[in-house]
């Protein structure tokens, strides 16, 4: 056994780093208090202590300079012995984990938690960097040739990299995969064969892989029966014979590396990891080590042979080992269980089959007399064993995902979150100093911050803006216990408490609006009022994962059965506990391949969202037969594959995702505090890089997040229609450049469909307008008849509502002003009629504002059901034609429905105003259509225009030169010859340009003012014209007394066509 100085403090509790000077003298050690001690010696009692700053990960030294790697995320040089800072050699964006120097001490290599690796020269702090890691690098080793550089990570992986092309030639998975260096239980600090770096140490599992240099295959492995978990640190003697070994589990082995054989070992007397060893370069005899809490520690006198090293022996049994003294019983129980691996450094005497084909390995065989009493420690016969059976592996579960709370960070850690959420922060301070939690609020106008003493130590907490509710799980001794601090009651005893029914164990806890519920370890989800009162107790069919609230709704998240191998199988329990209605009972909760349950909540709106742990983010879709819809995956925002986000709160409007950035890691640290940021949603669409796709996104996206909207109405809250409204405009506005899209791509079955999910009227007119103007008839035609169509059926829900308010006693006389009974619309229709003489029907049509869309020659069904008006809408039926009855035409292709749906305006320009003439006029307080052929209303257009078209000073300047232009391009057709007479003109001088606006002034004043005595001169020999007509109207009537009726078949309408279109005959 080795001398073993006793263990003394050197730094505080974490990872600590050792390494001698030169001259083997002095020994450097820096650890988590950021200090860097220089012992002289073991026994030195009095050590130098320099600050670096609040932790030190690493040391290097060589000659007259140290180098450290701090939390401050550089590599630090100081003059050796006094401490003095000589300059900053490279910077990294995380802090360096490991670093080490070449033989002459002229390159350093680092490598950081930011995944990079820097190898830099010293003198000039020239740096080249390596970047190939997933996750931060645990360690680095330079090739004493300096030709390979080998490093480890958190990522599962050792590369070996050619340092002068910066390019990985070998890349092998050794080590288990975590987020970040303090969650891995193995450093893996890599070490070269010193002289010429023939091999690679690699520290394994329970052993240490030699690998070989330009194949990278594995040799063979060392290992020793007494490493029970990872070898972390492994360091090569200055002779390079000797090779040391640390463990996670505290041991420390030698192993003789020519004979292949452990010659020493040493357990950490409290089983600590060992973080780091160094050997002394002037003795080989002398190897310093240190622990994870801080201490070092000395082996000296170390045996290097493996011979003699016989164990008494006990009693009659015969045991011959190397060098394990008198650890008897360890031997015996190994031999019993067969676990003793390849190791030259304890022969046991078993039958040859059970060793290894390692030739090198001596047999040591048992004495003679003893055969009896040998096979009762080596075997239970002294036959060789038989070969074992194949065992074939079955179906393996897998492991369930324990409960957790929404928005916390996990129990191990000293300082964590209990609660992150919209309302505010519980956090939870637990080391040796202090157990405590603090409470703060975002809108300090709630509550003001508190400071507890966790004295019942609280491991559980939800926040709400009513309550803060804490729990904790208990023990053997003490039961589970649910306290609430209820700040917003109005009396004094703001606190009650409340203990659970014994093995009945609290494991999530959370606050709805006026209620709070707690599940269990019986899985027995119990509520409670905000006040303490109890009142449901249910129970769910599987041991609970998560549960959250909002107002009055609950949603519960538990294993529903054992999923597919490597997979969680979860199930989900959405209920209102208001009315006990039930929205998901028992449903499968879709996670990704292979993933699990990392945040579930509710919107702020009150939606249900989850995200799992490979970033994917769902919502509650009601609208697609209440299933779960993917809204957006954050991995595509982290920049490395160990960069992760942890969700504090989602919000709908406006579209946001309020998360935490966490570097290497799944979750943040409490200090310094963490700054959320914001990312957006995304509906993973395919092909989102085109213009199409983006569209469609966007629609999707707007409808998915604004369904709240529908789920408040029904749960009887108010709406604002007009938020609503501007809510859902880039839906509308999407749809509309997706139907233009597809119209410009000549898509015409694709832009119906999309005109198919436009819900608003106005918008359809839009689409008609768009298609004609784009020359699109057939497909104007076609959204005309289904605008048509949609307007019935809202015509024919609108009737049928108004039915089913009938039916329930609401008639005519219990209605409120303005909604009348179908059958005294009857009769005022009939009444209206028989007055006014109705023509033949198609004759006219009526609307109650201005035609504003293309007129499709045809005119709209008239129903009845448009006279009745929907009590539960405030605004008139879009589509009431007239309040004037008349019979119902059939539905003609291609009719006009959109003269009702613009707003009023003083004129109205249609796609052919040019070819149609529209006069009004009005009887009562009914405005009257009337149309005529087009001759007719050119001829009229032509009689009572006003004012001529203005003449532009391109119209002179072309009729001045076009006859120019034609000769010198007659092969262009009018189109053609327009744009490039227009080029032309725009071409001309400024002053040019300027005499032919001068003229075309001059040539519009005197037209108007040819126009105005021509209207005179009209409108004289009109007014002379209606005289003589009046004057014989008098003659008439004076020879016969009255004036003569009209007979009944001159209706009022052809007296205002007379009128209008007759000059008054």
């Amino acid at each position: 056994m080795p001398t073993v100085n006793p263990m003394r403090y050197a730094h505080s509790d974490g990872l600590t780093d050792v390494c001698f000077d030169e001259n083997g003298r002095y020994i450097l050690t820096g650890g988590s208090d950021g200090d860097i001690r220089i012992w002289d010696g073991i026994d030195d009692d009095d050590a130098i202590s320099h600050r670096c700053g609040d932790k030190t990960f690493s040391i290097a030294i060589k000659g007259s300079r140290y180098f450290a790697a701090t939390d401050t995320n550089t590599i630090q040089a100081y003059n050796f012995p006094e401490g003095t800072p000589d300059g900053i050699l490279t910077r990294f964006t995380a802090p360096a984990n490991h670093i080490v120097l070449n033989k002459t001490g002229k390159i350093l290599v680092a490598g950081a938690s930011d995944f990079a690796i820097k190898i830099v020269e010293v003198d000039n702090c020239s740096t080249k960097t390596y970047q190939g890691h997933e996750a931060p690098v645990l360690s680095v080793a330079l090739d004493p040739n300096e030709e390979y550089l080998a490093s480890s990570s958190c990522d599962g992986t050792v590369k070996i990299w050619k340092v002068a092309d910066r390019t990985v030639i070998h890349s092998t998975n050794m080590l288990s995969k975590c987020s970040d260096v303090s969650l891995s239980k193995t450093l893996c600090r890599l070490c070269w064969e010193p002289t010429k770096g023939k091999v690679l140490y690699v520290p394994g599992h329970k052993e240490v892989v030699v690998l070989e240099r330009q194949s990278w295959k594995k040799l063979t492995s060392i290992t020793d029966p007494c490493f029970t978990e990872h070898v972390s640190v492994v360091a090569v003697s200055p002779d390079g014979k000797y090779l040391a070994a640390g463990g996670y589990d505290g041991w420390i082995a030698v192993f003789d590396l020519k004979a292949k054989s452990c010659v020493d070992k040493h357990r950490n007397e409290k089983g600590l990891s060992i973080t780091a060893m160094a050997w002394n370069p002037k003795n080989n005899m002398q190897l310093v080590f240190c622990d994870n809490q801080g201490q070092l520690g000395q082996l000296t006198d170390i045996s290097t042979s493996v011979e003699n090293k016989d164990v008494e022996p006990s009693g009659d049994k015969t045991v011959e080992a190397g060098v394990f003294d008198d650890d008897d019983d360890f031997l015996v129980a190994a031999a019993e269980d067969g676990n003793i691996s390849e190791d030259d450094g304890v022969k046991i005497a078993k039958p040859k089959a059970i060793f290894s084909d390692d030739d090198s390995m001596p047999e040591f065989p048992v004495k003679p007399g003893n055969e009896d009493d040998a096979s009762s420690v080596t075997s239970e016969k002294s036959e060789p064993p038989r070969p074992e059976p194949r065992v074939i592996e079955g179906f393996r579960p897998t492991p369930l995902q324990r409960p957790f709370q929404s928005g916390s960070t996990p129990e191990h850690l000293t300082s964590r979150f209990m609660i992150w959420n919209a309302v505010g922060i519980i956090r939870q301070y637990n080391s040796e100093e202090e157990n405590s939690i603090d409470i703060e609020f975002h809108d300090t106008s709630i509550h003001h911050a508190m400071h507890l003493i966790n004295g019942s130590n609280f491991t559980i907490a939800d926040l709400s803006m009513e309550a803060a509710l804490l729990a904790t799980e208990g023990d053997s001794d003490t039961p589970s216990k649910l306290t609430c601090m209820h700040f917003s009651s109005w009396d004094n005893n703001k606190e009650w408490s409340v203990t659970m029914p014994e093995e009945e164990v609290v494991q999530c806890v959370t606050l709805g609006e006026g209620w709070l519920a707690v599940a269990t370890s019986q899985r027995n989800v119990r509520l409670f009022s905000v006040a303490g009162v109890q009142k449901e107790v249910f129970t769910i069919p599987g041991p609970v994962v998560c549960m959250c609230g909002h107002t009055s709704q609950l949603l519960i998240i538990y294993h529903r059965g054992m999923g597919v191998p490597g997979e969680q199988c979860l199930g989900v329990t959405y209920l209102d506990v208001r009315d006990w209605r039930r929205e998901v009972h028992c449903e499968p909760l879709p996670l990704s391949p292979t993933a699990t349950l990392n945040w579930a909540g509710f919107s702020a709106e009150g939606t249900p969202f989850f995200m799992d742990s490979t970033g994917i983010i769902r919502m509650f879709n009601r609208a697609a037969g209440k299933s779960w819809t993917q809204i957006a995956n954050t991995r595509t925002h982290a920049k490395g594959k160990s960069d992760h986000y942890w969700i504090v709160s989602m919000h709908e409007n406006p579209q946001q995702i309020r998360c935490i950035p966490c570097k290497g890691s799944r979750y943040p640290a409490t200090l310094p505090r963490p700054a959320p940021v914001v990312l957006p949603f995304q509906v993973p669409l395919c092909e989102l890089n085109t213009e199409k796709s983006q569209y469609e996104e966007l629609l999707w996206r707007t409808g998915l997040l604004t369904a709240h909207f529908d789920q408040w109405a029904k749960q009887g809250y108010e709406v604002d229609d007009s938020q609503k409204a501007e809510t859902r405009k880039p839906s509308q506005e999407a749809l509309m450049k997706l139907f233009a899209l597809s119209a410009r791509s000549e898509r015409e079955f694709r832009a119906l469909e999309v005109c198919e999910m436009m819900s608003d009227q106005h918008t359809l007119q839009l689409a008609i307008k768009y298609s004609s103007r784009m020359r699109y008839m057939q497909l104007a035609q076609r959204i005309s008849e289904m605008a048509v169509r949609k307007a019935e059926e809202e015509q024919a829900k609108a009737y049928a509502q108004s039915q089913t308010e009938d039916d329930y006693g609401t008639g005519s006389a219990g209605r409120s002003s303005g909604v009348r009974s179908y059958g005294n619309e009857a009769e005022r229709e009939e009444e209206e009629a028989t007055q006014d003489g109705v023509e033949e029907e198609g004759d006219m049509e009526t609307e109650a504002d201005q035609p504003s869309g293309p007129l499709l020659e045809t005119k709209i069904r008239e129903d009845r059901s448009e006279k009745v008006n929907n009590p539960f809408q405030a605004r008139s039926n879009p589509f009431k034609v007239s309040s004037t009855p008349s019979q119902s035409p059939s539905v003609t292709k291609g009719t006009q429905i959109f003269d009702g749906l613009a707003k009023k305006k003083e004129k109205s320009v249609g796609l052919f105003s040019q070819d149609t003439k529209l006069k009004t006029t009005k009887k009562g307080s009914q405005q009257k259509l009337l149309l005529k052929k087009k001759a007719d209303t050119k001829a009229d257009k032509t009689e009572t225009k006003a004012t001529p078209k203005n003449t532009t000073p391109f119209d002179l300047w072309l009729e001045d030169h076009g006859a120019c232009l034609r000769e010198e391009h007659a092969d262009l057709d009018e189109e053609e010859f327009s744009k490039k007479a227009a080029e032309q003109f725009r071409l001309l001088p400024r002053d040019e340009k300027q005499i032919w606006l001068t003229k075309s002034k001059e040539a519009n004043t005197k037209s108007k003012e040819n126009v105005s005595a021509d209207g005179d001169n009209k409108k004289r020999k009109r007014d002379e014209e209606d005289d003589s007509v009046v004057e014989k109207k008098l003659r008439d009537s004076g020879e016969g007394g009255n004036l003569a009726k009209k007979p009944l078949g001159h209706t009022a309408n052809s007296k205002l066509s007379g009128f209008a279109f007759g000059g008054g005959s």
